[in-house]
């Protein structure tokens, strides 16, 4: 029997209402979507970017390095910027008469509210005393005048009489361990700063990590295989200063 014409039309406006309730469960943007302004795009707060310089000693100010020695330090670059896009910052270092700085990059491309690393070389004088030397890092936005200022040291020294520290040790003594491999590991650090780790198992030399440019903390990390070696093993972790100071830890421990 033929369809009633105002039934196909109730039909079709069934039909019809489904089918947009369909596509808005499916594409929910589709409904919430709604300009913001008169242009249709979200607001863009610009604000001045930040610096730190994040491999200050121990959370003190500044990095210990000897008469002509070069020390690398790390700079954290905020990006302020809310609801932007990227944008590029500038950065430079200024220092004492006599030091040297370097830059193997001295730009850096970061979104809003996102950070990055930029590092710089500086160098102290072959001659020089003993103190702290003042740093200033200038952060600027490319092609623009906000700029921001962060403040660091370059601490000279020419004596050290004190060993370094080592910590975190892996195994620990009197661990077990298992598995195909482990890694034998130490971390280090040191009044002033430490030049090189060294790691020996059974009295063999398995790996030397130098420290040049770091002056907050070093390790030596090894992967061992351990599939044949099951007993008693000792690892020897050395720790030299730039001054010659040695500190020496042992951990003894069992591969099963």
């Amino acid at each position: 029997m033929p369809v009633p014409r105002l039934a196909r039309a109730r039909f079709g406006t069934l039909i019809a209402a489904v089918s947009l309730i369909a596509i808005l469960l499916v594409s929910p943007s589709i409904a919430s979507a709604r300009p913001s302004g008169s242009s249709g795009t979200s607001a863009c707060t610009s604000n001045a970017p930040r610096a730190s310089v994040d491999n200050n000693y121990r959370g003190g100010s500044g990095s210990w390095g000897m008469p002509g020695q070069r020390v690398k330090y790390a700079i954290d670059v905020f990006n302020n910027d809310v609801g932007c896009g990227s944008s590029s910052f500038v950065l430079s270092l200024s220092a004492p008469g006599g030091f040297s700085v370097s830059f193997p990059t001295s730009t850096i491309s970061l979104a809003s509210s996102a950070t990055g690393y930029v590092f710089a070389d500086v160098t102290s004088p072959a001659s020089i005393a003993d103190g702290d030397y003042p740093l200033t890092v200038t952060v600027s936005r490319a092609g623009g005048s906000s700029a921001a200022a962060a403040t660091s040291s370059y601490k000279v020294y020419s004596s050290d009489t004190a060993a370094p520290e080592m910590y975190w040790m892996y195994p620990a003594d009197g661990a077990a361990v298992r598995g195909r491999s482990t890694y034998v590991s130490v971390n280090s650090a040191d009044d002033h700063a430490v030049r090189r780790v060294d790691l020996s198992v059974d009295g063999a030399h398995m790996a030397t990590t130098t420290c040049d440019n770091i002056s907050y903390e070093c390790g030596v990390s090894y992967v061992w295989s351990i599939r044949r070696v099951h007993g008693t093993h000792t690892a020897t972790f050395t720790s030299t200063d730039w001054m010659g100071n040695v500190a020496t830890e042992t951990s003894t421990f069992t591969v099963n």
